[in-house]
């Protein structure tokens, strides 16, 4: 069970009070006294899945062998967050901003926390037992989280500012993120955001016509921008965050980004954690690309990034490696669409060992968004190896966790219910 968020969470001490719903955030109100701490022993959950931005789900499935389990919502499910051990549990926000908390085990849920009205996009934590949403502070952003960080938490500010919060005078960096702008981590102590909002390439698929011309990477420990990548105009940063991955299987991480404009279109970029450009992919005109996760696609099990290729036109599969000769394309697969255009959902995919056979899919929407269907990478292409039902259109971002005894579930939400595939 958790605590009601009127009250003062005890994990939180007394700066629950200081914290408020995106109703009521400000456009430059830093907040007063210490941040909310949390035990050492607390699990966020994002409906990235990752805090690297990564939507990859650990542990091994059979999840296409059960019947799935039916968590039946007032309203309409609009973001989801996962966590669990032995049982799973559905932290469920419907579109009216109120949230609850249900927890399945073998083939039955139920409720067990109704939290009431809170902050979105939502950032969910267990601690002790306990199952609740972290309140985003006063001057967040309208359309980010906050993350927690050693001794405090770190966020986009309203006004575009990265905002380090440990003691009573918070430390401001002028990062100006867009208002959407998500941060993840890359490293200890080092987090990358998006930033140098612009309305200099009006595509709107996100949800407005701003978009980031820099990638900024934040020291939290010395408490200052470490590097800052900037683009030359006409192009853009298109995307909510970059994704940290290692995508070269060489043991360290890289930023992967969407690079667009209105002339060429949209590309993979790959950068390093140092600030390097290491490959740019291919064009294929105007429109978007969605980058999903990385994970070992390969028939190989190598590493690859599976994006979606404009998901609101094309809506092609795409699977890419990056390799000495640059990032690659290797493998297509038309009919797939995990995005809606304007929405600022875009967390429509999952990848993991789902079925238990020791291979990675990617779980993706078909073009109706009533299925989810598991691709897999095999020698000659992309294979569709099984669907799942949701009962309904997709209305949420598709996520998962992983479980005690090597399990995981998969969860989606459709109108009026969230579907759970439990193995």
């Amino acid at each position: 069970m958790s605590w009601p968020r009127r009250q003062l969470l005890a994990v939180m001490g007394s700066a629950a009070t200081v914290l408020g719903g995106c109703t009521n955030r400000q456009e430059r109100s830093g907040p007063p006294g210490p941040p909310p701490q949390f035990s050492t022993e607390s699990v966020f959950s994002y409906t990235h899945l990752q805090a690297s931005g990564n939507r990859v789900v650990e542990g091994r499935g059979g999840i296409n062998a059960v019947t799935p389990v039916d968590i039946e919502i007032e309203g309409k499910p609009k973001w989801l967050l996962a966590a669990g051990e032995t049982d799973s549990y559905w932290t469920v926000v419907t579109a009216d901003g109120t949230a609850t908390t249900h927890r399945v085990s073998g083939e039955t849920s139920e409720q067990v926390v109704d939290h009431g009205s809170v902050s979105t996009p939502p950032l969910g934590y267990q601690s002790k037992g306990s199952t609740g949403i972290i309140d985003a502070p006063v001057d967040c952003a309208e359309y980010s989280h906050p993350v927690v960080i050693n001794n405090g938490l770190l966020y986009v500010a309203s006004d575009g500012d990265v905002v380090i919060w440990r003691d009573d005078e918070p430390t401001r960096l002028e990062v100006r993120a867009p208002v959407d702008a998500r941060i993840v981590r890359v490293d200890d102590g080092q987090y990358a955001v998006y930033g140098q909002r612009t309305d200099r390439y009006r595509h709107g698929a996100l949800g407005d016509t701003i978009e980031a011309s820099s990638l900024v990477i934040v020291d939290t420990d010395a408490e200052r921008i470490a590097r800052e990548i900037e683009l030359d105009a006409p192009t853009v940063f298109e995307g909510f965050s970059p994704m940290v991955a290692d995508l070269d299987s060489d043991g360290s991480a890289e930023l992967i980004t969407t690079v667009a404009d209105s002339d060429a279109g949209a590309r993979i970029r790959a950068y390093g954690t140092d600030g390097r450009e290491l490959s740019t992919g291919p064009v294929y005109g105007p429109g978007w690309r969605h980058q999903l996760c990385v994970a070992p696609f390969g028939p190989d099990a190598g590493s690859e990034l599976a994006v979606v290729r404009k998901p609101h036109v094309d809506r092609t599969v795409e699977f890419y490696r990056l390799t000495d000769t640059g990032l690659e394309v290797v493998a297509t697969q038309q009919g797939y669409a995990s995005h809606t255009y304007g929405s600022r959902t875009l967390d429509g995919a999952v990848a993991g060992d789902l079925d238990g056979d020791g291979r990675t899919e990617l779980l993706a929407p078909t073009v109706d968004q009533w299925t989810l269907a598991a691709l897999h990478r095999v020698e000659n292409g992309v294979q569709e190896a099984w669907a799942l039902d949701l009962g309904g259109l997709l209305t949420t971002n598709v996520t998962g966790v992983a479980l005690a005894d090597d399990r995981l579930a998969v969860g989606a939400g459709a109108s009026g219910h969230v579907r759970v595939w439990q193995g």
